[in-house]
């Protein structure tokens, strides 16, 4: 098929959720899609006012592909969830990029706010589509395709996200390296209307975490596996790394943790593996409600993990987050006061000056204070209080 054109999607925000599904729907109508590339040690940050790190990663990755495509695809994102909000910025995104672009090039930026019909996601791309000239059966069947892709691609992360390089974990390109497992894919809906989200394993319980994290076959001899040629005290160490999406799986954000978490011999959980039956659980009774569909994510992602069966939690933040700054103070809190916190726990901000350096002493520290914790309990569910937490 002849290329209509070249849409850009920036290297940036949700792009490290929804790119399977985004990339898939825009391909699928004709047109070659061109994703921004890191920027590196070598790369320049555009400062564009007084923005998060995030947000600025957004405008250099858009300018970066204005002067080289047809258009942007910049959705203003405003809910993601039926009942809940994101950070206003995801609302302002495509004013940002277009006042930074100096609108050298048009902008596909239609609004998704699932607490509405009128802005479902599905009409979102049924309006760009249209704008991009298909016609109706055209965007029906490459949201089926892009809506397929999606499922994919969710139900292989857990092996995508232990077995790849992170340069290489959203390209679509690039197979899922198989692991033996005999746990049952199950499928729970995405906060996407349309877009069916599979759980790897759907562990509700923290019997089924523990049993997953075990799972594939990897030994600690498997030199190619995902030890990374480290063996680790006892195999495997299960360690959940919590936060956004762009904080997690961004390399210019957090300077590659997740592959040195691997290198370590690190066993790496999400909270993508988790329902939202079992986070609504973790936060119902709090006294205050969480407004951020993510804040709720993260919040009883991390309370989940933290009363045990993995062996360490990483809370990954960057700094000017405000969000973050506020749900960091809010967990420690409830963690003091409930004392049912029983593994480590790690908090790392991230700005655009943290040298890896120190992120690796931190981490190679973080899991001594694993291993201790393991030796001073091996055999012990539900431990003493963790004098290791980190406050």
């Amino acid at each position: 098929m002849e290329k209509k054109g070249r849409i850009g999607i920036p290297r940036a925000l949700m792009f490290y959720r929804y790119v399977p599904f985004w990339r898939t729907f825009f391909e699928s109508l004709g047109w070659e899609v061109m994703v921004s590339r890191d920027v590196g040690k070598r790369g320049k940050i555009i400062y564009f006012e007084d923005s998060c790190l995030p947000m600025k990663l957004l405008v250099t990755h858009a300018t970066s592909l204005a002067s080289e495509t047809d258009h942007l695809f910049v959705p203003r994102l405003v809910s993601l969830h039926p009942k809940y909000i994101l950070c206003p910025k995801f609302r302002g995104a495509p004013d940002i990029v277009r006042l930074a672009i100096e609108k050298k090039v048009s902008i596909l930026d239609e609004t998704i706010d699932l607490r509405t019909r009128k802005h479902s996601y599905r009409r979102a791309f049924l309006k760009m589509g249209e704008k991009l000239g298909a016609s109706p059966r055209e965007i029906q069947a490459a949201l089926s395709r892009a809506e397929a892709s999606f499922s994919t691609f969710q139900k292989e992360w857990i092996e995508r996200i232990n077995q790849l390089p992170t340069r290489d974990l959203f390209k679509l390109d690039i197979p899922t390296p198989a692991l033996k497992s005999s746990s049952q894919e199950a499928v729970s809906p995405c906060h996407c209307e349309g877009v069916e989200r599979p759980k790897q394993s759907h562990p509700v319980s923290n019997e089924e975490i523990a049993t997953l994290s075990r799972q594939g076959g990897i030994t600690r001899n498997d030199k190619q596996g995902l030890l990374g040629g480290s063996e680790g005290k006892g195999g495997l160490l299960r360690v959940a790394f919590i936060g956004h999406p762009y904080n997690l799986f961004d390399t210019d954000i957090n300077k590659d943790i997740l592959g040195l978490a691997k290198q370590l011999g690190m066993r790496i959980l999400t909270s993508d593996l988790l329902s939202e039956e079992v986070i609504e659980h973790e936060i119902s009774n709090l006294s205050k409600e969480i407004y951020w569909s993510s804040g709720r994510e993260i919040v009883g992602s991390l309370f989940h993990f933290l009363s045990g069966e993995v062996d360490g939690v990483v809370f990954i933040t960057s700094f000017k987050c405000g969000i973050d700054a506020l749900l960091q103070e809010f967990v420690k809190r409830v963690l003091r006061i409930r004392k049912t916190s029983f593994v480590p726990f790690l908090v790392l901000s991230f700005d655009e000056h943290t040298g890896r350096e120190g992120l690796t002493t931190r981490l190679e520290a973080f899991k001594d204070v694993i291993e201790e914790r393991k030796r001073q309990a091996p055999n012990n569910k539900h431990p003493i209080p963790n004098k290791f937490q980190i406050k």
